[in-house]
């Protein structure tokens, strides 16, 4: 297994948070001020704004509910910045136009964010590809991580506890390996455990094979961080089992009171991200604690063509494989 050699450092100087200013924000925007403490970072919060080039009715009667919409969104916008500066974070903020994703991601751009962060909500079936598209938009296409804070994450910070884990949870996919970077990071900065969590199908446990498994995928851990130029302490290296590989995580997450679980994930257009239940969304969606997904597929496909065809290649064959025994997408 190769993966591609990175030469920046890995850092979360800029903090990027947007916002719709709904509960499922509030809990974003206090994990975004916790991460900006944490990393010593500044903070950009950006509301979209989705209707400035609405043309109002001859009565005008539209355009004055458009304006008292936009004045209220300011004023929640200054409401954030003043909490915001009570904590000493640095912080400045903006109310942008256009689509979402699109204005977030160019956000992301052209303020040289290296960490998204975004609140969402669980929805299903044609709810959830509607308003959980934004979400997954950025995920997939964003050019730094996305710090992504579900519905089951408490809202406001959570108490603090010794020995709350950051769970790196990897099927040895190459875009999952290169983020143990993040996760090395985070625990270091954070001053917690790391967990590196594999999850095998049920139907190894207990098998004849099971007292070795263990110690395979202990040292598989181990060259992941090697491999990946990642220096770190030495590592809780866990193996789980599980027909669910999204339960297995959130089921392991929540068992040791997990901080933060960091995901590598694949990039894809919008129209594969909304492939239902995909593993991904359902850790986001479940999980006790805030996910952070790290996508490097761009920047392995311009340095690697030939190996990411063949990985490509192999992802076009596992689609036909039962859900269970799929990794993380």
């Amino acid at each position: 297994m190769q993966n591609p050699e990175f030469q920046t450092q890995v850092s979360f100087d800029n903090v990027l948070l947007a916002t719709d200013f709904s509960a499922a924000s509030e809990a974003a925007f206090q994990t975004a001020l916790d991460r900006c403490i944490s990393f010593k970072a500044n903070l950009f919060i950006l509301h979209v704004f989705e209707y400035p080039n609405s043309v109002p009715p001859e009565s005008g009667g539209l355009l004055i509910e458009l304006d008292s919409f936009h004045q209220e969104a300011q004023s929640s916008l200054d409401e954030l910045l003043r909490r915001t500066k009570l904590l000493g974070v640095a912080c400045k903020a903006n109310i942008g136009s256009g689509i979402p994703a699109d204005t977030i991601l160019d956000t992301i751009t052209s303020r040289n964010i290296d960490l998204a962060v975004l609140g969402t909500n669980a929805l299903h079936g044609f709810d959830r590809l509607v308003f959980g598209s934004t979400a997954e938009a950025v995920l997939r296409r964003a050019s730094c991580p996305v710090l992504t804070v579900g519905p089951q994450v408490s809202k406001g910070v959570q108490p603090e506890t010794l020995g709350r884990p950051v769970v790196f949870a990897t099927d040895f996919h190459l875009s999952t390996t290169c983020a143990i970077r993040y996760a090395a990071f985070c625990s270091q900065k954070m001053k917690v455990p790391l967990h590196c969590l594999h999850v095998l199908p049920r139907a190894l446990e207990g098998g004849p094979q099971s007292h070795a498994i263990p110690q395979i995928m202990t040292e598989a851990l181990q060259q992941v961080a090697l491999e990946s130029g990642t220096t770190v302490d030495p590592p809780v290296c866990a193996i789980s089992y599980g027909s669910e590989i999204s339960n297995a995580i959130v089921d392991y997450a929540k068992q040791h009171n997990a901080k933060l679980i960091v995901l590598g994930v694949r990039q894809a257009s919008l129209i594969a991200s909304h492939i239902p239940a995909h593993i991904a969304f359902r850790i986001i969606t479940e999980a006790p604690c805030p996910v952070l997904t790290v996508s490097f597929a761009s920047a392995y496909q311009a340095t690697h063509p030939a190996a990411y065809q063949q990985q490509e290649t192999s992802e076009e064959l596992e689609q036909s494989l039962p859900s269970g025994s799929r990794g993380i997408q």
